[in-house]
């Protein structure tokens, strides 16, 4: 693992390119970023709410809300129109960060290509549309046979899986799609992450602390926290392909 470029370099490629144009990346990920500071926005309101509730309420009364609450948990059920309604969320969540990726990968890649307002859209053209789904669809339903066994190997298997979209677009590139069926993506995938799922963890561990900041600012520092992440990842999928590509691909990158 020596001779890949360390998590530090990553990060300082992603800030290198990102230097002076700051605000395109904020643009091209700005779907992510309301998103995520609504969320967070909502929470913290949500805790604030809760301290002053909690410290001004009478203690038997809060045990008796608890314990209404817990009964009524029990006795509703997790509705059909609700999975549904989840899944076609994770699947429209899905298109528009692979689309941000695949416009910020391109822009590590050449520094004249910088994405727009338009990047997370481009999963919704005829190139890409059917293969994104198609490669969401395979691993939905892997990861859900996975978690039938346990939590763990299916985590693991997510890490495994997370490079599928990118050695898609690479593959589209090379005009190579039409000898490939989707699901042999998440084969590549897997083959590029073997031995390597790790230090993707760690990658993430290493920005855990600019998202609790985030989360703590109401939301504010997504602006910043949300591009630069997406950057990194990019940025490890491109070093892996450098590395490793031409080894363990040989169908796309030899």
């Amino acid at each position: 693992m020596n001779d890949f470029t360390s998590i530090k370099a990553l990060k300082k490629r992603t800030l290198d390119t990102y230097q002076g144009n700051w605000m395109a990346a904020i643009k091209a990920n700005i779907l992510p970023i309301i998103s995520a500071a609504f969320t967070s926005f909502m929470i913290m309101t949500f805790i604030g709410i809760a301290v002053v509730v909690f410290t001004q309420t009478d203690p038997a009364t809060l045990r008796q809300a608890t314990n209404y609450d817990q009964a009524a948990s029990v006795n509703s059920a997790y509705s059909g129109t609700g999975m549904a309604r989840d899944f076609l969320s994770m699947a429209i969540a899905t298109l528009f960060m692979v689309g941000i990726q695949y416009g910020t990968l391109d822009w590590l890649r050449n520094r004249t290509r910088i994405p727009s307002w338009g990047a997370p859209f481009q999963t919704f053209t005829r190139k890409y549309f059917t293969s994104t789904l198609a490669i969401f669809l395979f691993e939905f339903i892997f990861l859900t046979l996975w978690s039938f066994l346990f939590v763990i190997p299916a985590i693991i298997k997510f890490y495994s899986y997370s490079q599928s979209y990118l050695l898609y677009k690479d593959a589209q590139e090379r005009q190579l799609t039409d000898q490939f069926e989707f699901v042999t993506f998440i084969t590549f995938s897997r083959r590029l992450m073997n031995g390597y799922k790790a230090r993707f963890l760690l990658l993430q561990l290493s920005l855990l602390g600019w998202f609790i900041l985030s989360v703590l600012t109401f939301g504010i520092g997504f602006l910043w926290y949300i591009p630069y992440r997406n950057g990194v990842y990019t940025a490890f999928y491109e070093d892996l392909v450098e590395k490793r590509g031409k080894q363990v691909v040989p169908e796309i990158f030899a």
